[in-house]
């Protein structure tokens, strides 16, 4: 598990990719809470930016987005957009570059199912999201997937 925030050795080879660099400059040496401004003021870019980090800052910080919208500390009618944000990261992730975030999941998987079981409260439009509960399924079944 990857508790400590990512040094520059964590980070190494971000100088090579414009987008890494981009993220580095947003997140490098910041904890998890300190990131909740970049969260408000953006939640799509921050999200964007996560795609792009090499391995162990990604790990990291995948949980600086589940803590903001956990936190409710996103603006007013955000929480379906940063939610979304999260669901189709994770999703990607497990698709594309699996060995990147199955470390973290069973760390994550508690928020995406409060997320799931708490659409109301997120305010969550199902005609724009679609469904989050079976969204989470999807990621469920992907994840077992990947576990055998």
């Amino acid at each position: 598990m990857h508790n400590h925030i990512p040094t520059e050795q964590d980070w190494e080879g971000y100088q090579d990719d414009i987008d890494a660099r981009y993220a580095y400059e947003y997140f490098f040496g910041k904890t998890i809470y300190e990131l909740t401004e970049e969260f408000r003021q953006s939640v799509i870019e921050r999200a964007d930016e996560l795609r792009f980090m090499p391995v162990r800052p990604f790990r990291y910080y995948i949980f600086a987005l589940s803590h903001f919208i956990m936190e409710d500390n996103y603006l007013e009618n955000e929480a379906d957009m940063a939610i979304d944000c999260l669901f189709t990261l994770v999703l990607e992730k497990l698709n594309e570059y699996p060995e990147n975030i199955l470390p973290v999941m069973e760390r994550l998987l508690p928020s995406l199912q409060f997320m799931a079981d708490n659409v109301e409260r997120y305010n969550i439009s199902e005609e724009i999201y679609g469904s989050v509960p079976n969204r989470l399924q999807t990621i469920l079944q992907r994840y077992r997937m990947l576990q055998h």
